[in-house]
């Protein structure tokens, strides 16, 4: 799937302060510790999660079935991440949408995947590790260079930048935000970048890297 156009530019980012659209780097790196992961079959969540899967299940163009991992990253934090993937119905090639259930933050970053979603996920892991370090909330226009000990996930690019969740036609029913268990969370589609792509977005700002997307017609997938 491509992008949706009309979902693009600098004016649907008008909730955006002067602060925003920043390019973050993660610096102290937390990567996967695979003796920690588990793919499980009986999700223990919150309220708070519960609530955030019923919704995105009703919302998304996905299968019934889902697969949930629940992992630790490496370093002093032994704290657990959690998320979810599903596949995504009626297309021609299998991908699937994967996203966070917020433990650490109230961020629920979604992606889609034609690779490995375990791979995908603990990228989406990193973001969320980086907002509970950091107490910053990333927003649409963001981007964030990835931590060079990512480098050995067959999928992770040169960083991610951050994108209204409707711009997918697969995530166009998930809004900017919602209410759940009485938090404000925020839906944003994390999409892959190059280190060309992250220069242009550095150097010329964020109207210019759409512009590149259309002209190359982006895809959306890890």
């Amino acid at each position: 799937r491509r992008l949706c156009c009309r979902e693009l530019r600098t004016p649907h980012f008008a909730i955006m302060d002067s602060a925003a659209a920043r390019c973050y780097r993660i610096a102290l790196a937390r990567v996967f510790s695979p003796s920690c992961s588990q793919r499980s079959t009986q999700m223990k969540l919150s309220i708070y999660q519960a609530k955030i899967l019923s919704f995105l299940f009703e919302s998304l163009p996905t299968t019934d079935e889902v697969d949930y991992l629940e992992f630790s990253l490496s370093g002093s934090f032994s704290g657990k991440y959690r998320v979810v993937h599903s596949e995504i119905r009626d297309v021609d090639t299998p991908s699937r949408i994967v996203f966070n259930l917020p433990t650490y933050s109230q961020s629920v970053f979604l992606a889609l995947t034609k690779t490995n979603p375990s791979e995908t996920a603990l990228i989406l892991a990193n973001l969320e590790d980086y907002e509970r370090e950091t107490s910053k909330a990333l927003r649409p226009g963001e981007t964030v260079v990835l931590p060079n000990e990512l480098s050995s996930i067959a999928c992770a690019p040169y960083g991610v930048v951050l994108l209204r969740a409707a711009t997918s036609v697969d995530c166009e029913a998930i809004p900017d935000n919602n209410d759940f268990d009485e938090r404000r969370t925020s839906f944003s589609l994390v999409v892959p970048l190059t280190k060309d792509e992250s220069e242009i977005r550095n150097q010329l700002g964020h109207d210019a890297l759409m512009d590149e997307f259309e002209r190359s017609q982006k895809q959306l997938f890890f």
